[in-house]
């Protein structure tokens, strides 16, 4: 008995060391496989060994109230990325219950004391819980009535017979059931309408907005701008929920909302109330001097300066702030994985989005490939109208690696980042 005492006795301050020593989930989206109580931070250690032992780099972290500790694989600053990512760990056995933690920079609702005990209380029932699997995330997901069609009456071909008085039983089963009452089942969900707008011009934008639990900071959904939709009920005591908008060439936004009391109980957004139910309004702001962001949606051809063809959209969005703005400068900055010399494909006949057997194929710098890809885009943009002395290059090669080239993450060396000079 004494041994274990000793080793109890020395087994809870460092249970408690390792939490105290626990880190914040960094900004941006985690990938989490599981959520613990503070109490049982052993456990997330183990998890997170166990996590490991399969091939993955887990860690743990603290969640923004520092009530629960996530375990997770992943952590990526792109939305798309990381959807992508929760979606192929949930084919694999034992990760279903995958889900993607949102993190950001704004500041998050401060709640009264009775508000966040019962968060505190719900979160703690909730641990590990998925809210609705996203599926495909650009597919029609919601639709208002559903009919239980009714069952169409068999009528018996005729057949000849010998001429009989019908039996009781028989004479009942001639008669005509009533056709079943169609059901219109109730959608209770809140609906609500995004509208998005160009402060600059006040034309309307077309984007994704992602709907976050704002208590456990969990994606919900993602929805279209511009239609109506419904959003889940949260239920996580507060009814707080968080709605981001990151659309390429405005600045990101976050504005919350209270599922239950969408008009008296939001703090930051603008929401109307109309006779066609509740819209909720953001107002984007375009890009400004200074700002560096980064073309998370740009794709290249392995050892090549051609842009896979789902890049376009991102690229014409780089555009269309170029051609709001007049006065706009931008430098673009080309960043490649590792600094080795290689193969390198060029761009054929303003091609910039197609590669095909006749691509002008040569060798080079890791720091010529980022430049010709870099290239690639002004001259995209040249080809448009944009005028050359709008535009520099910064050529990187990889000299500016976010993560080691060997990594489970050295594909987001590979990209390209817009410097705001002038606007």
């Amino acid at each position: 008995m004494r041994p274990l005492l000793l080793f109890l006795l020395a087994y809870i301050p460092l249970t408690s060391n390792i939490y105290s020593q626990t880190k914040d989930i960094p900004q941006g989206y985690a990938i989490v496989v599981g959520a613990y109580a503070k109490s049982q931070v052993e456990l997330a250690v183990k998890f997170t060994k166990h996590v490991s032992e399969q091939g993955h780099n887990a860690r743990f972290g603290l969640n923004e109230r520092g009530s629960l500790i996530y375990v997770y694989v992943d952590h990526t600053a792109s939305f798309k990325e990381a959807i992508a990512m929760m979606k192929e760990l949930r084919q694999k056995e034992g990760f279903g219950d995958t889900w993607v933690h949102v993190k950001t920079s704004e500041a998050r609702l401060q709640l009264s004391p009775e508000e966040q005990k019962r968060a505190e209380e719900t979160t703690q029932a909730l641990k590990k819980e998925v809210v609705n699997p996203l599926g495909d995330l650009y597919a029609e997901r919601f639709k208002d009535v559903e009919k239980d069609e009714s069952e169409e009456e068999v009528v018996p071909k005729k057949e000849k017979r010998v001429e009989t008085m019908p039996t009781e039983a028989e004479a009942s089963t001639t008669q005509v059931e009533e056709k079943k009452e169609i059901k219109i089942e109730k959608d209770d969900r809140l609906e609500v309408k995004f509208d998005l707008t160009n402060s600059t011009d006040g034309g309307d934008v077309n984007g994704e907005l992602q709907i976050v639990d704002t208590e456990r900071s969990k994606l919900m959904d993602v929805v279209e701008s511009g239609h109506r939709v419904h959003i889940d009920d949260p239920k996580n005591g507060s009814g707080q929920i968080t709605v981001i908008v990151d659309v390429f060439g405005f600045r990101k936004v976050q504005k919350e909302f209270n599922y239950y009391d969408p008009i008296n109980g939001t703090t930051n957004a603008e929401i109307d109330s109309t006779e066609n139910g509740l819209v909720l309004n953001f107002d984007l702001v375009r890009y400004r001097k200074g700002d560096i962001v980064t073309m998370y949606n740009v794709f290249y051809y392995k050892d090549a300066a051609v842009m896979r063809p789902e890049s376009q959209y991102e690229v014409n969005s780089l555009l269309d702030m170029l051609q709001e703005n007049k006065n706009m400068r931008i430098k673009i900055h080309g960043h490649v994985n590792g600094k080795h010399a290689g193969p390198i494909i060029s761009v054929m006949d303003g091609q910039y989005f197609n590669l095909g057997n006749d691509n002008p194929k040569g060798f080079g710098s890791a720091k010529k490939l980022s430049r010709e890809r870099a290239e690639t885009i002004r001259d995209y943009l040249l080809s448009k109208g944009i005028s050359e002395d709008r535009m520099e290059i910064k050529a990187w090669g990889g000299n500016r690696m976010l993560h080691d080239k060997h990594s489970t993450k050295a594909k987001q060396n590979v990209r390209v980042e817009i410097e705001i000079l002038e606007d």
